[in-house]
């Protein structure tokens, strides 16, 4: 499900309590540890809804933005976007694709639910749990939201009991593209403790 190009790192405050699964992209975190530049959040959602009416790597001219974006592309760092002759260029883009969040329960219960459903907007979900359960129709619930429910053994290895839906993004949204950049933060702040498992 996550792949052998993941990596894993914690979820960050605000979503806790969970395991994002991290494709990162590496050109994009080369172009950036290069310009030496981390996660895009400085303005928050409205930094960023600025920098997605911008298309990637096409220059624009700066005289269409409306006010605010010109102000924004007029102060942002030269690694996400540059102005030139009068045109703006962005070069910034999502740094990574979260593929899913792994919530961790010592059973099928509510709570467990509710944890993993605030990913619901963002990635494919799953709960691991380390109490088998004997109802299947606990499982039902899970299985109508499309989160997936792993029996842990105690040797580690995991036992499906329910497939995750797999998460199909209906548009980029600037709310999403915040929470990429939130992960990348969280992989970074991995890679600096954790170098030998950190991605190319």
């Amino acid at each position: 499900m996550t792949g052998s190009g993941t990596v894993q790192v914690p979820s960050f405050s605000g979503y806790g309590g969970a395991t994002l699964h991290l494709a990162i992209d590496p050109a994009e975190h080369q172009r950036r540890q290069a310009a030496g530049i981390g996660p895009v959040t400085g303005h928050g959602f409205g930094g960023l809804d600025h920098l997605m009416a911008l298309p990637a790597g096409m220059p624009v001219p700066v005289d269409s933005l409306t006010r605010e974006q010109q102000k924004y592309v007029r102060r942002a760092p030269a690694a996400i976007c540059t102005i030139e002759d009068g045109q703006v260029t962005r070069h910034a883009i999502r740094p990574c694709r979260v593929a899913l969040a792994t919530v961790h329960s010592p059973s099928a219960c509510k709570t467990a639910l509710e944890s993993a459903s605030r990913f619901a907007p963002f990635c494919a979900r799953r709960v691991v749990i380390r109490r088998r359960t004997h109802w299947p129709e606990s499982l039902t619930e899970f299985d109508f939201y499309g989160i997936g429910v792993s029996f842990e053994n105690g040797d580690g290895t995991l036992e499906t009991l329910v497939e995750p839906e797999p998460w199909i993004p209906k548009r980029h949204t600037p709310v999403a593209w915040w929470f990429a950049e939130r992960a990348y933060a969280a992989y970074l702040e991995h890679a600096a403790t954790n170098p030998a498992g950190a991605a190319a």
